[in-house]
């Protein structure tokens, strides 16, 4: 199947199952993506938006991290590593209005990390980030997003650990919105918990 004949049959698809082809693709990208060592980690996240709509968020990532490191002279440094993650959110069934979205992200971030070789495996470490993401639907229960086209920023602490600081339990807090590229840009405000495990 050619691009261009791909791309029309996605979105000639209702909006909420746009992504599953994506996701395939994703899927597929990844599994030969594994095999050459591009992914270095995986997580899985749960996140609640409260209010209005108390949303619900289940998401899946995989990482690859960035092989540059900046002020690495002590225990400290300063790393980063792309973040690919896919979500599905959960609104409180309304009646007559959408109550579930998938989203999908990209995002560069940087992380301030204590090495985990001279610590014994305990690695704290606190991140930043900000990058694209897609939504299925432009809308969630009473909130108006107006683009499928969105923007996520992200600050979150946590701590890896293990032998090898391979495993990671973290907190997020992610603002997801249009950046005001159209209205109403009511944006989605996650607090997140996130357990990671590095293969590295």
């Amino acid at each position: 199947m050619k691009t261009g004949q791909f791309i029309s049959n996605v979105y000639a698809m209702k909006p909420r199952c746009r992504l599953l082809p994506i996701l395939a693709v994703i899927c597929s990208s990844a599994a030969t993506a594994a095999g050459n060592n591009w992914i270095d980690a995986i997580s899985l996240s749960y996140g609640e938006e409260k209010g209005r709509n108390n949303t619900r968020m289940y998401r899946l990532g995989v990482q690859n991290k960035w092989e540059r490191t900046w002020l690495n002279d002590g225990a400290w440094y300063v790393g980063g590593y792309w973040d690919t993650e896919l979500a599905y959110m959960k609104a409180d069934h309304i009646s007559g209005r959408n109550d579930e979205i998938f989203d999908l992200g990209l995002t560069p971030v940087f992380r301030m990390q204590r090495d985990a070789s001279i610590s014994s495996g305990v690695s704290p470490y606190a991140e930043a980030g900000i990058g694209p993401h897609l939504l299925s639907e432009t809308s969630l229960g009473f909130k108006q997003y107006s683009t499928a086209f969105q923007f996520g920023s992200l600050i979150g602490f946590g701590l890896g650990f293990g032998d090898k600081g391979q495993y990671e339990l973290s907190y997020r807090f992610q603002h997801i919105s249009n950046a005001n590229i159209k209205t109403p840009n009511n944006g989605i405000n996650l607090h997140i918990l996130r357990l990671g495990y590095n293969f590295d």
